[in-house]
């Protein structure tokens, strides 16, 4: 487990987790009062259960988690990778309190003590501290097969949640820059979004690559999982590559774009932030890569710059 952005870096806002693993058993089925959580697969399989529903996810398949839903899930391969925001921000201690502090490159592979000794004692204690119920008398069943259902935005947060395939979902093109939404503020009751974007550097300028933004209130995390990302934040430019990640607090003033041939990241944030931004600037795009020269799209200047009280950001 690694906490890429806590509560103290969001202001109690959210958090994000990186988590990686091997085959294992399931975690226990337990619901959070107050806790929203979504499974973001990059490697390997994972399944999860919500409620009567279970799936297996792989790479860029998403599942959204709302409070109070019966949940629990299981590292399926070999190497499983997923990411996970927290809302609200400070559930990650949860990680601390029943983790160890672990030095190597990815994951343990060969710890045999008991969880029975090292494990379970501090599970108990954390249902006292922490928000998390657990439901013992539910018993588990296998994941279920995609049926072709996930494939849409529910447009609203209930009970329940719901599952997203790769690459499935509403698509919008901005320049060359793609953008899928995983969930708007209207899955997460207004309270975050998570959109998948990817670019080319072959574009760069076609979009909204040279405009700074600036948001009061809202807090960016990135993840990029393909290619080089350029991020410039109050003047000073990171590359963030493969498997890295970049925070950038609210009240900053940046600017991201594609430093490689092609770039994919995950934009975390606590409200609609940059990808509302490219969904309502950008037209709907039919196909599954970035686009070829012959399809970049024009967006149009004058209705980004009508968006900003409404989006609630600046144009610097």
């Amino acid at each position: 487990m690694r906490l890429l952005a806590t509560a103290k870096e969001t202001s109690n806002a959210f958090a994000v987790v990186g988590t990686g693993g091997t085959f294992d058993n399931p975690i226990g089925f337990h619901y959070h009062r107050e806790a929203h959580d979504v499974f973001l697969c990059i490697k390997g399989t994972i399944n999860i259960w919500a409620n009567d529903s279970a799936r297996s996810l792989g790479p860029g398949d998403f599942a959204s988690v709302p409070p109070n839903t019966i949940h629990q899930y299981q590292i399926a391969s070999s190497h499983t990778e997923f990411l996970g925001l927290i809302i609200p921000g400070g559930w990650e201690e949860f990680f601390r309190f029943i983790g160890e502090p672990f030095s190597g490159p990815l994951f343990p592979t060969h710890d045999l003590r008991s969880p029975f000794e090292v494990l379970i004692p501090k599970l108990i204690a954390a249902t006292e501290k922490f928000d998390m119920i657990p439901v013992r008398d539910k018993e588990s069943f296998d994941p279920q097969p995609w049926d072709g259902t996930e494939s849409l935005l529910p447009g609203k947060c209930e009970n329940g949640g719901y599952f997203l395939k790769a690459d499935t979902g509403p698509k919008f093109v901005v320049g060359g820059t793609i953008v899928r939404p995983l969930a708007t503020r209207k899955e997460s009751d207004g309270k975050f979004s998570i959109y998948s974007v990817e670019g080319s550097e072959l574009h760069h300028g076609k979009g909204l690559e040279k405009t700074t933004f600036k948001f009061e209130k809202t807090h960016h995390v990135m993840q990029v999982v393909e290619g080089l990302l350029s991020v410039i934040v109050d003047g000073k430019e990171s590359v963030v590559g493969s498997m890295e990640t970049i925070f950038i607090p609210a009240g900053t003033e940046w600017r991201c774009a594609a430093k490689s041939v092609a770039v994919k990241y995950y934009v975390f944030a606590n409200g609609g932030g940059i990808g509302e931004i490219l969904t309502e600037t950008g037209s709907p795009f039919q196909w599954a890569v970035v686009p070829e020269a012959g399809d970049v799209s024009v967006w149009d200047a004058k209705q980004l710059e009508g968006l900003q009280k409404e989006l609630e950001f600046v144009i610097v």
